[in-house]
């Protein structure tokens, strides 16, 4: 596991805790990206979400 250094937004990161019901924010913060990643689309490989959304604009 790699040690990174990171500005997270507190307030989602305090309702990602209270939803998921973890006590840490490294466990919060992990478990996001594995929930991210496994609901991540063949498209969203393609084509990532954020320049969708920069396109929509």
């Amino acid at each position: 596991m790699a040690i990174t250094r990171i500005y997270l937004d507190d307030d989602a990161l305090r309702r990602t805790m209270a939803i998921s019901g973890v006590y840490t924010e490294q466990d919060a913060v992990n478990l996001a990206l594995r929930f991210f990643t496994q609901h991540a689309t063949p498209e969203d490989l393609e084509h990532p979400i954020h320049a969708r959304a920069a396109q929509a604009s």
